[in-house]
């Protein structure tokens, strides 16, 4: 086994430590890795030692969308002029959503997670934080790109609502202005991996196109629904500066959020600290006396809009997890408010 070759394309020894002897000793013989590329309808394609390769999926991992992901690393064994997928290795992470019922997972293996927005009809902070939430949850650095800020009246008009997230990190970008990207480039060190979602049209493929060597086909935008032509169809890893992995994704018409408790804590965490502050650890934040939520509302300290979003949110995660067979999910939203806020003041006290 060839480390050089591997570790630019996102090795580490949180991988090498799940190998067998057996394995090791057998590595570019009988047994090779493989970090998925891409997931289309019929094959899947990874990256190893070897370069690109087709690989077979095994009938024990039907339906693909629900075992494996882009990102992935997987051991496989050569079959004829193809490989045959044996083993999948533990993903330091995945981000998943809801899709027809059932489990999709989206992406594996990732430091970030690039939240792709347009300064259009087409921006929805609602939206962006559904996907902070699910970066939060699973332990990804969320980043929002807001991108055509050379298209817009006011780019700060966006902006001001970006900041009012919270959000580690967000970067302003347009095609008119190349400089514009330069801001991108301390995300490009070698292994870093990064994947790209948001809805379809705002500028995911054309990002992809400014910061690599990979033409993505894009035609220029329609004033009518602010959507690009172009839409991404499959998931795709193409590897960019420095090696740096960026992963695209089909547009999302809709993110169901899934298993996304501790998400939506760190997301809406002034919800969660002003839940502290209410006079009764059993507080339902409705018409409850001294109850800081309430307050806050009629303070204008927090909009109404912003709490019914989490309740929203938090709604539809655990209705999700009835969906997708969670056990424990029954009744589970009264129970996951009640219990955020327990276990918080456990902690402050």
């Amino acid at each position: 086994m060839n480390l050089s070759k591997l570790q630019p394309l996102g090795w580490s020894n949180h991988f090498f430590q799940q190998l067998s002897l057996q394995e090791i000793e057998t590595l570019n013989v009988t047994n090779f890795l493989f970090r998925i590329t891409a997931i289309h309808r019929t094959h899947i394609i990874g990256i190893g030692e070897t370069g690109h390769q087709s690989l077979m999926v095994p009938d024990e991992l039907q339906p693909v969308s629900q075992f494996l992901a882009v990102g992935d690393w997987i051991i496989a064994t050569r079959v004829y002029e193809h490989f045959k997928i044996t083993g999948l290795l533990e993903p330091i992470n995945r981000i998943e959503r809801v899709s027809n019922d059932t489990k999709q997972l989206i992406a594996a293996n990732l430091d970030y997670l690039w939240i792709v927005t347009s300064a259009n009809d087409e921006f929805n902070p609602k939206r962006l934080q559904r996907y902070m939430a699910m970066a939060y949850e699973f332990n990804i650095e969320p980043v929002i790109i807001l991108t055509k800020t050379d298209l817009c009246a006011d780019k700060y008009e966006y902006i001001d609502q970006i900041t009012a997230l919270k959000v580690g990190n967000y970067h302003a970008v347009n095609t008119a202005d190349a400089t514009s990207y330069l801001q991108l480039d301390p995300y490009f060190v070698s292994g870093v991996s990064i994947a790209m979602v948001g809805s379809s049209g705002v500028g995911k493929s054309t990002l992809i196109n400014t910061i690599s060597d990979v033409e993505q086909l894009t035609k220029e935008i329609r004033e009518v629904d602010a959507k690009g032509k172009h839409t991404t169809t499959h998931r795709q890893l193409f590897y960019c500066k420095n090696n740096v992995a960026i992963i695209d994704t089909p547009g999302m018409r809709a993110l169901e959020l899934l298993d996304t408790e501790a998400g939506l804590e760190q997301t809406f965490d002034d919800i969660v600290d002003l839940a502290l502050r209410c006079k009764f650890n059993n507080c339902r934040h409705q018409t409850e006396p001294g109850c800081a939520i309430i307050t806050a509302i009629e303070q204008g300290d927090m909009s109404q809009t912003h709490y019914d979003n989490y309740l929203k949110l938090l709604r539809e995660e655990a209705f999700n997890k009835r969906k997708t067979g969670g056990a424990y999910a029954e009744k589970q939203f009264n129970r996951n408010w009640r219990k955020v806020i327990k276990d918080n003041k456990s902690d402050k006290y």
